[in-house]
């Protein structure tokens, strides 16, 4: 692997990309001074127009560009496939980052933030994480694994309506229980098909499936935690660390403190994976109940007066290790009573 200086000068021109439905506005910009913008349909065709007008400069090389997109969801995702096919160095950043990035800034306009984008990545491709070609079966699953999301808080939406107006009018809630009735059970058919169908796709593949049956080997690791896991992880092969993957889940703690003045309690961040950290929460809670060495960790140091979240988090933690360990071993989890037992932490 390149290090960071070879890399930086290796990158001599930076095409920044922002991205919506409908269109795409790039700008291009290298060392010499060299500035241009155009915007362009987000379609293949478009793409194609694109790739014209960038080799049309005749500063224009795949080899040493790097194309610098602001992260929207499926609205890149053909856009990133053309790039690769042709070999770009493509980084993807997300549009959080971006802003604070960019610091005070007057006024917004897609021409004007696909310049800052460009800048951006002139300025920082030192640090340009790339993006490397995907498992077409994990995307699948991602995709399967958000639509099951958005059905799973429909059927919650329908039922907390239902029983907030069963509470008030039982006559109107009954009513509107019925009649809802075939909306729930075909939701929760789409959902059941939709788990069945993401199970089916991991055994098809052997590594995904591999993978998958060392996740689910640590106890209270259940199949939705396995699998936001390893789709967000891209099959860990990205955030391998535990303080990386920690802090993704948003379980890392962060202390807050400045001076003598400010001291404040060490917590956590809420720039995280909130999906991911709330199916963790509850692979937490549920480890306090049926994991024995996690059982008494949490009896202990709630007896010893720790405040409860503030242990659970410690737990998330806990598993997230157990996790990486299995994965990075290549062999299930394998329970040491008398070992954890004997843990003090």
């Amino acid at each position: 692997m390149k290090n960071k200086k070879e890399q930086k000068k290796k990158q001599q021109s930076f095409i920044g990309i922002d991205a919506s439905k409908l269109t795409m506005d790039y700008s291009f910009i290298n060392y010499e001074g060299f500035e241009e913008h155009h915007l362009f349909e987000n379609n293949k065709k478009g793409f194609k127009k694109m790739e014209t007008w960038l080799n049309s400069t005749k500063v224009f090389n795949y080899s040493d560009a790097l194309f610098c997109i602001e992260h929207t969801g499926v609205y890149t995702r053909e856009l990133v496939e053309y790039l690769l096919l042709r070999g770009a160095n493509v980084w993807m950043e997300s549009a959080l980052h971006l802003k604070r990035s960019m610091g005070m800034t007057r006024g917004k306009n897609d021409k004007v933030d696909s310049y800052r984008i460009a800048r951006y990545a002139m300025t920082n491709g030192d640090k340009a994480k790339l993006v490397q070609p995907g498992n077409k079966t994990l995307q699948l699953i991602k995709d399967l694994m958000s639509s099951r999301k958005r059905i799973k808080k429909s059927i919650q939406s329908l039922k907390v309506s239902i029983k907030e107006l069963k509470r008030v009018d039982k006559v109107s809630g009954r009513e509107l229980e019925l009649i809802n009735k075939p909306a729930l059970t075909g939701l929760m058919k789409s959902k059941q098909a939709i788990e069945k169908r993401m199970q089916e796709l991991i055994n098809s593949d052997e590594e995904l499936k591999r993978i998958f049956q060392l996740v689910t080997s640590v106890k209270c690791v259940g199949p939705v935690l396995a699998i936001e896991l390893m789709v967000y992880t891209h099959s860990f092969t990205r955030m391998t660390g535990i303080k990386q993957l920690a802090c993704y889940c948003g379980v890392a703690p962060f202390s807050h403190t400045s001076g003598t003045s400010v001291k404040g309690k060490t917590g956590t961040s809420n720039f995280a994976n909130m999906g991911l950290k709330s199916t963790l929460h509850l692979a937490a809670i549920s480890s306090t109940q049926y994991v024995p060495d996690i059982k008494q960790y949490y009896n202990r140091k709630v007896g010893e007066g720790k405040k409860k979240m503030s242990v659970i988090n410690a737990i998330r933690n806990k598993l997230l290790s157990r996790v990486l360990t299995v994965v990075k071993r290549g062999t299930p989890y394998v329970e040491n009573y008398l070992e954890n037992n004997l843990v003090r932490s």
